[in-house]
């Protein structure tokens, strides 16, 4: 990795909490938990610093949870972490627009928005102009979302 990401360090750090001895086998014992924001930069497994958008994730076989960076879970994994962190900063400087297609199905793939919240954020997320309800309802919905993510560290 470039920009300060070592991905040779990733891939060691990766595999020695993985029980598959090959990268390409240890990458499929991985799996997203959640994502959250640091109050204080931390640092990614890779050894980047500062990290604030931390994605947690977990080894299925040996129950190792571990936070990474988005970057890293985009090339790790293959996961848009830099998508769902967009539309919560978005969300967070204006409580009116909407969260993207990605954020929505996460949100709902956790149990966050129900599946008829999932449909209304689908259905309204490209229109601009919403009726007062509809409005309402949105606003309802990105409370829940920003309530959802986790800050940690000293509150």
């Amino acid at each position: 990795m470039s920009d300060g990401y070592n991905f040779q360090q990733l891939k060691a750090e990766i595999l020695s909490r993985s029980r598959a001895i090959d990268w390409e086998t240890a990458k499929s014992e991985w799996y997203l938990v959640g994502i959250s924001e640091a109050e204080t930069p931390e640092t990614c497994l890779c050894s980047h610093f500062p990290i604030i958008e931390l994605c947690t994730i977990a080894n299925r076989l040996t129950n190792i949870h571990v936070d990474v960076g988005n970057v890293c879970v985009k090339r790790f994994l293959g996961f848009r972490s830099d998508l769902i962190f967009a539309s919560i900063k978005r969300i967070r400087a204006d409580i009116t627009k909407s969260v993207g297609a990605d954020a929505t199905v996460l949100f709902h793939e956790r149990g966050i928005i129900n599946a008829w919240e999932y449909g209304f954020q689908q259905s309204t997320m490209k229109k601009r102009n919403l009726t007062a309800k509809q409005l309402e309802t949105r606003v309802t919905i990105n409370r829940k979302i920003l309530a959802s993510i986790k800050r940690r560290g000293i509150q």
